[in-house]
C-alpha cells in the first residue's frame, strides 16, 4: 500500500500507516424492535472478517449505537451493518469501502438480506415436480458450499494478519 493514493493534509502524521487506531463507528437512525440486535460488520484487505456488536447510546434527540473497532490505520477495509433476530440475519446494509481512520459514522440504510429473498423465489418450484425441487436443493447446495461462515475465513490469511500485527 502506497502513500501516494493518500492525501497528506488529510493523513494524521504522529501514526504510521498500518498502526492500530481504535475506531468509533456509529449507527443513526436505527430503530431496534424486541429480541434486534444489529452489528458492525468489518473485512480488511486480506478478506479477513470480523463482527461486533454496536451498544445503544441514548442522546436527549435520538439513540445511536457504537463500538470501539480497532484497525490498521489508513487500510482499505470493507463495512456493512446487519441486524439480527433470533439468530438470523434480518436487514443489512449496502457493503461500503473506506480506508480506517478514527472514525466511520452512518446512517441505517437497510436492505433486504439477499439469500432470503432468493430462497423465497426458490420455493415456488418446489411445488411444481420434484425435478424442480431437486434443482433447488441443488442450488441451495452450492451456494451454502461457496460461502464462507464469518469469523472463519482462510486461515492462511489470518494466519498472515497475525504475522503482520506481531511485526
Amino acid at each position: 500500500m502506497g502513500v501516494g493514493s493518500l492525501n497528506p493534509l488529510f493523513v494524521d502524521s504522529t501514526k504510521p500507516i498500518g498502526d492500530k487506531v481504535v475506531t468509533n463507528v456509529e449507527l443513526l437512525s436505527v430503530v431496534l424492535h424486541d429480541g434486534d440486535s444489529v452489528f458492525f460488520e468489518v473485512s480488511d484487505e486480506y478478506g479477513f472478517q470480523q463482527r461486533f456488536a454496536l451498544k445503544a447510546v441514548e442522546t436527549k434527540k435520538s439513540v445511536k449505537y457504537t463500538a470501539e473497532v480497532w484497525l490498521k490505520y489508513q487500510h482499505e477495509i470493507q463495512y456493512r451493518f446487519v441486524m439480527v433476530n433470533g439468530g438470523e440475519e434480518v436487514f443489512v446494509s449496502a457493503t461500503q469501502k473506506a480506508r480506517a481512520g478514527h472514525i466511520i459514522s452512518d446512517k441505517w440504510a437497510p436492505t433486504f438480506k439477499p439469500d432470503t429473498l432468493r430462497e423465497k423465489k426458490a420455493k415456488r418450484p418446489q411445488q411444481r415436480g420434484e425435478a424442480a425441487a431437486a434443482a433447488v436443493k441443488e442450488a441451495k447446495a452450492q451456494r451454502e458450499a461457496r460461502s464462507k461462515p464469518l469469523g472463519q475465513p482462510n486461515m492462511l490469511s489470518q494466519i498472515k494478519s497475525l504475522i503482520d500485527d506481531l511485526l
